[in-house]
């Protein structure tokens, strides 16, 4: 039973699936001092036997654990005290088999919507009293909005899912075959009357880009609870040193993230194609989702290289001198971030939901455009200087999205939302 809470501090409880930028929610909570506890499914740091299960298995070589185990030995963050966390292991063990067996969007659909209620009656039936708000992303926000009387801030991750639907489905009738068949909009009826629930439950709606809250406010959410705070990131680690492109090699151009065509690589592949002859070499990382005849498409224009791990990202940037990414539905794109902070110039589009500068560290092109992405990567293969003037400036912009930045923004956010409601 939930009681009211007494303490004199304002107090936000998280409530996250997943470990969603290493816990940087949680963490910057904490640090000003707002976080009343942080729910999610599997944490690895707490001292009890689901650590040692995990520290066992870890002594086994990485090659030989299945890649969503290295993951979650992954699953803690420095700085973020024990009894501010609380885990449902089991749950979360169950919630990554039950997506693990998915055979289809389906049911995919169905397992989204089943567990993010429960994760919310789990963190229901453990909070001993009420606290002064909760901050939930999307997916597990309905049942702890039901609790009245306290500040209930919803994150929006990506554009509502009409959007996205409506994008991709006109994709797959562009580009017949490339994918397996989207599903009809009936399919996802469950997910759009669960988001709509949420954001009028909400009172404070955070969007990381222009892009998803124009997407709300299309989709009928009240304007005056959208809030935009993009993210940021450890600048420093994706920090990395390369030779300045000078015109003697091939210029090279780089597209990370998930081969679909929700990715726009569909349109790197026609961009490329316009370039045929160019003095340019273009590679592309990530788990491919096109089917291998299309596939085979892509391979004539770019390396495929397939996923690659996380300790071998930055490699993928330091190699490259420019970053395209013509992505048709994002929220706020984290590769975007860390090629800024690689000193990589961007090409991309306003659905990519970027901090690129128009202009200034990169280019900002329109959805579906080969011929604009091949124009903006040509003007870039005649003029080095243009090249390392974006680069310089994207480095500069990367500094203006820190974690320290970021924090500094979703924490005054908030504080401004707890004076707003009257929260003492």
């Amino acid at each position: 039973m939930i009681i009211d809470n007494k303490c004199s501090l304002p107090q936000i409880v998280v409530a996250q699936l997943g470990a969603r930028m290493h816990y940087a929610v949680p963490l910057m909570l904490h640090q000003a001092g707002l976080l009343e506890k942080c729910y999610t499914d599997v944490y690895v740091g707490l001292g009890n036997i689901w650590d040692l299960l995990y520290r066992l298995v870890s002594l086994t070589p990485p090659a030989m654990r299945a890649a969503s185990f290295n993951r979650l030995l992954d699953r803690h963050a420095n700085g973020l005290p024990p009894d501010k966390i609380t885990a449902f292991n089991l749950f979360g063990l169950q919630y990554s088999l039950a997506l693990s067996r998915v055979k289809s969007i389906v049911e995919q659909q169905r397992i989204y919507l089943k567990f993010g209620d429960r994760f919310g009656d789990l963190i229901l039936n453990h909070l001993a009293h009420k606290p002064h708000g909760f901050y939930i992303f999307q997916g597990s926000a309905f049942p702890l909005f039901q609790v009245k009387d306290c500040l209930k801030i919803f994150e929006r991750f990506i554009a509502p899912k009409y959007i996205e639907w409506q994008l991709i489905s006109e994709e797959n009738e562009r580009w017949p075959g490339w994918e397996e068949p989207y599903p009809p909009l009936e399919v996802f009826q469950s997910i759009l009357e669960r988001e709509e629930a949420e954001w009028s439950l909400a009172d404070v709606i955070l969007c990381p880009s222009e892009f998803v809250v124009e997407g709300m406010i299309a989709m009928g959410a009240t304007p005056e609870k959208l809030f935009l705070v993009p993210y940021g990131l450890d600048v420093n680690v994706f920090t990395c040193a390369r030779e300045p492109w000078d015109g003697r090699r091939p210029l090279r151009l780089l597209f990370l993230g998930a081969v679909t065509l929700r990715k726009g690589v569909q349109y790197i592949f026609e961009a490329l194609q316009l370039l045929k002859g160019a003095s340019i070499e273009a590679r592309m990382v990530g788990p491919m989702a096109i089917r291998e005849s299309f596939g085979a498409k892509l391979a004539g224009v770019a390396e495929i290289i397939g996923p690659v791990p996380r300790s071998e990202v930055l490699k993928q940037y330091a190699w490259a001198d420019v970053f395209i990414f013509p992505s048709l539905c994002e929220g706020s794109a984290t590769v975007t971030y860390e090629a800024l902070a690689a000193g990589l110039p961007i090409i991309t589009t306003p659905n990519a939901g970027s901090v690129v500068r128009d202009g200034h560290d990169g280019f900002i092109i329109p959805i579906r455009d080969p011929d604009a992405l091949a124009e903006k990567i040509e003007l870039l293969l005649g003029n080095s200087e243009l090249l390392a003037h974006l680069s310089h400036n994207a480095k500069e912009r990367a500094q203006e999205y820190s974690l320290e930045k970021y924090a500094e923004r979703l924490v005054g956010c908030i504080k401004s939302c707890i004076k707003d409601k009257g929260i003492t």
